[in-house]
C-alpha cells in the first residue's frame, strides 16, 4: 500500500533536515514504492541517493546498492551512518573474515543498506547469504556503466541481471547524471526491466551555469585571470588531466597568492584528506585536482570549475562541470583549449587503444608483478603502483594504463585507486574467553581494556575502526609497538586486525589466463575504439562551438529543441554583437598614459584591466598600433 506523502516527508526531515523534495525526487520513490523498476536521470547535484535511501527506510529489509567506486561507497555509508542509519560495505581490498562478518551483519543485523561492488556480486560467499537477506530493493548507482555505448563501460555490472535471479521479486532503480539515448536502452534491456518500468527524467539544462570555452596559448596565465574574474573570495574545482600539471597549476597559483592545493591519488591519504576538508570548510580556496575529486562530495557553493584540458568526453565534463551552482546560483564552468588541441584529443584516443600484443604483454606482466599462477587470483587485491610496474618491465606508464583500461572493459582485470581504509579490529570470541586471555596475559590486558572502552559491544559485532596513533598515546607506548601488539593478538585468535591501507590496489575479475589463450574480444575491442573517436569528436564541436554550448550539449544527450541558454560565452558574445558599438576614449586614454609612464608588454598591460575588458583592451591596443598612436620596441614592448 503506498506511503502518504506525510510519511516519506517525515523520512526526509528525519534523516536529512529538508522540508520538500527536489524536483522528480518524490515520483521517483512513489514508482520504487509501487514495486515497478525505474530508471532515474538526474543531474549532477540532483540529489540521486535520496531518491533509493527513502523508499529503503520506508520498508522492512536491506537495500543492496551497486556502486563502482570504493571512495563513493565508502563516503555514501559514512554518510548514512553519520544520520543515524545502519550501512555496510563490501569491496576489493577487504579479508575473507571481514566480508564474511559484514555479510553475517547484513543477513542477522538491523543493517538497511549493503553497498558492494559489482565484481562481488555472484562470488558464492555472496550469493549464499544474499539469498538470506530480505531485500527490499536493488539500486545500481552510476547505471551508465552498465552499457557499452556509454563512457565508463564496467563488464562486472553486466552481472546484477544474474543477481535478479536471487531476488525475482524484488524491483529495481536504477540512477545515472549522465546517458544519451542508446545508453538508456541499454541499461533497460541489461537489468531485465519489467514491461510497467518508469522513466524519470530532468532536463540536463542548468539555467544557472555558465558554459564558456577560452582559445589561450598560456593556459595558467588565463586560469588566474579568471579566478580573478569571479571574485577573490569565491571556491574553484580546477581539474588537469596529470598529477603533474595539476601539481604545476596548484604551485603557479600559490606563487600569485591565491589560496590553492593540489589533490590526486599519488598525495599520501593523510594529505588528501586534510586538503579535502580545508576546501569544504572554505580554508582553501581553490582545489586543483584530477577529475576523481568531487564524485559524492556536496559542496553546493562552488561558482567556479576550470578544465586546463578537455575530458575525453562530453558525458564526464558535464558531471565535472555541474559539480559549479549546486546551489542553483549562477555559477561559471570554463574550458581553456590551446593551440593545436583538437590534433591532441584525437592523437589521445588513438592511443587509449593499444594493439592486442601490447595488452597481451600487460596482463603477462601484471601476473609476474602478483605473482600469481595460471588459474589463480580471482578476487585477491594487492597493491599495485603503475610507475614502479612500468618501470620493472620496462613499459611505457601510458601504454601500460590505456592496456589495463583495455583489459578493465573485458572484464579480466580491476584497478582501484587509492582509498584511505584505517585500521580495523573485530574480536570474535566471547566475552568469557576473552577475559581468561587478560587474566593469563596482563601485558595485553590494558590495550585490550583500551579496545573495549573506544568501541563498546560494537566490537564483538563487526570490525571497528581504530587510530593506531590514538591508542599509543593513551597506553603512552609508540605506534610500532602498538602494532605489535595488535598482531600478536591477531595471531593468537584474539581478535582480527586489518591494518591501516591506503595504497591503490588491482586484481584479476576471473581466475588468471595464460596469455597464449586470454580471451580477447576483439570487436569488442574495435566498437570501443570507434565509440572513442566519436566521442572524442563530439567534444572537439563542442570546444569548436558555432552555437550556445548548452545546446550543444543538450543536443548530445537528446534534448534537440532546447532554447539558447543566454549566459554561455557564445550567446553573450552574440548579444554583445548585436548591440551598436560605443567609442571609448576613456580607455585609450589611459592606455596611452600607461604607456608614456613606461613602456609595457601587451600582456603586462593586461593584468592591470578586469578580465572581461581583456577583449576591448586588445583591440583598442590594434587600433592605437594601426594608427602609430603606439609602435613596439625591439623588446617587444609599447611606446607611446
Amino acid at each position: 500500500m503506498p506511503l502518504p506523502t506525510d510519511d516519506i516527508l517525515h523520512l526526509l526531515r528525519q534523516h536529512w533536515g529538508h522540508t520538500a523534495f527536489r524536483p522528480l525526487q518524490e515520483d521517483i520513490i512513489r514508482s520504487v514504492l509501487a514495486g515497478q523498476d525505474t530508471l532515474a536521470l538526474l543531474p549532477t547535484g540532483g540529489g540521486k541517493s535520496v531518491c533509493f535511501q527513502v523508499p529503503a527506510l520506508a520498508r522492512e529489509g536491506i537495500c543492496v546498492v551497486v556502486s563502482p567506486l570504493i571512495a563513493l561507497m565508502k563516503d555514501q555509508v559514512e554518510q548514512l551512518r553519520a544520520r543515524g542509519i545502519k550501512a555496510e560495505a563490501v569491496y576489493a581490498g577487504m579479508s575473507h573474515q571481514e566480508i564474511d562478518q559484514t555479510l553475517d551483519n547484513c543477513v542477522y543485523g538491523p543493517v538497511k543498506f549493503l553497498y558492494v561492488s559489482p565484481e562481488r556480486l555472484l562470488t558464492e560467499m555472496f550469493r549464499v547469504r544474499v539469498a538470506k537477506m530480505k531485500v527490499n530493493l536493488l539500486a545500481v548507482d552510476e547505471a551508465h556503466c552498465l552499457s557499452q555505448w556509454g563512457y565508463d563501460f564496467r563488464p562486472p555490472y553486466l552481472q546484477i541481471a544474474e543477481l535478479r535471479e536471487l531476488l525475482p521479486l524484488v524491483p529495481v532503480i536504477a540512477l545515472t547524471a549522465t546517458a544519451t539515448k542508446p545508453v538508456k536502452a541499454d541499461i533497460i534491456e541489461r537489468l531485465r526491466f519489467s514491461s510497467n518500468h518508469q522513466v524519470f527524467q530532468q532536463s540536463f539544462a542548468r539555467p544557472n551555469l555558465s558554459y564558456s570555452v577560452l582559445q589561450t596559448e598560456d593556459k595558467l596565465r588565463r586560469l588566474q585571470e579568471v579566478l580573478r574574474g569571479v571574485g577573490p573570495d569565491k571556491t574553484a574545482i580546477v581539474y588537469g588531466r596529470t598529477r603533474r600539471q595539476v601539481e604545476d597549476a596548484a604551485a603557479f597559483l600559490q606563487h600569485h597568492r591565491v589560496s590553492a592545493a593540489a589533490y590526486h591519488a599519488g598525495l599520501p591519504s593523510e594529505q588528501r584528506h586534510r586538503t579535502q576538508q580545508d576546501w569544504m570548510q572554505n580554508k582553501t580556496r581553490v582545489i586543483v585536482a584530477t577529475n576523481a575529486f568531487g564524485m559524492g562530495i556536496d559542496k553546493p557553493d562552488v561558482r567556479l570549475v576550470v578544465h586546463l584540458d578537455a575530458p575525453d568526453t562530453l558525458e564526464a565534463y558535464y558531471q565535472e562541470a555541474g559539480r559549479a551552482g549546486r546551489d542553483e546560483k549562477y555559477a561559471f564552468a570554463v574550458l581553456l583549449a590551446g593551440p593545436n588541441e583538437a590534433a591532441d584529443q584525437r592523437r589521445r584516443a588513438e592511443l587509449a587503444h593499444p594493439p592486442l600484443d601490447t595488452v597481451r604483454r600487460v596482463y603477462q606482466a601484471l601476473a609476474n608483478f602478483s605473482r600469481t599462477a595460471v588459474g589463480g587470483g580471482e578476487l585477491v587485491a594487492f597493491d599495485f603502483d603503475i610507475q614502479q610496474f612500468a618501470e620493472t618491465y620496462r613499459i611505457k606508464a601510458l601504454d601500460a594504463h590505456n592496456a589495463l583500461k583495455a583489459l578493465a572493459r573485458q572484464g579480466l582485470v580491476q584497478i582501484n585507486e587509492a582509498v584511505n581504509n584505517p585500521a580495523r579490529v573485530h574480536i570474535p570470541i566471547d566475552h568469557n574467553d576473552l577475559y581468561r586471555f587478560q587474566v593469563a596475559n596482563a601485558a595485553h590486558d590494558k590495550l585490550i581494556k583500551s579496545l573495549l572502552r573506544l568501541n563498546g559491544g560494537e566490537i564483538f559485532a563487526g570490525f571497528q575502526k581504530i587510530s593506531e596513533n590514538s591508542l599509543a598515546q593513551h597506553l603512552r607506548l609508540s605506534v610500532v609497538d602498538v602494532r605489535k601488539m595488535l598482531l600478536f593478538l591477531h595471531r593468537s585468535g584474539i581478535l582480527q586486525y586489518q591494518p591501516q591501507h591506503n595504497a591503490p590496489q588491482a586484481l584479476f575479475t576471473t581466475p588468471r589466463h595464460d596469455v597464449d589463450k586470454l580471451p580477447l574480444n576483439q570487436p569488442a575491442l574495435r566498437a570501443a575504439c570507434q565509440l572513442a573517436q566519436h566521442q572524442t569528436e563530439a567534444v572537439i564541436q563542442y570546444s569548436l562551438g558555432g552555437r550556445c554550448r548548452q545546446q550543444l550539449l543538450l543536443e548530445y544527450f537528446g534534448e534537440m529543441d532546447a532554447p539558447a541558454c543566454r549566459v554561455c560565452d557564445f550567446c553573450l558574445a552574440r548579444k554583445k554583437a548585436e548591440q551598436p558599438a560605443a567609442p571609448n576614449p576613456t580607455l585609450s586614454t589611459q592606455l596611452v598614459d600607461l604607456l608614456k609612464k613606461a613602456p609595457q608588454t601587451p600582456r603586462e598591460l593586461l593584468t592591470q584591466f578586469a578580465p572581461q575588458q581583456a577583449e576591448t583592451v586588445t583591440q583598442l591596443l590594434r587600433e592605437l598600433i594601426d594608427t602609430r598612436v603606439l609602435r613596439y620596441e625591439a623588446n617587444g614592448q609599447l611606446r607611446a
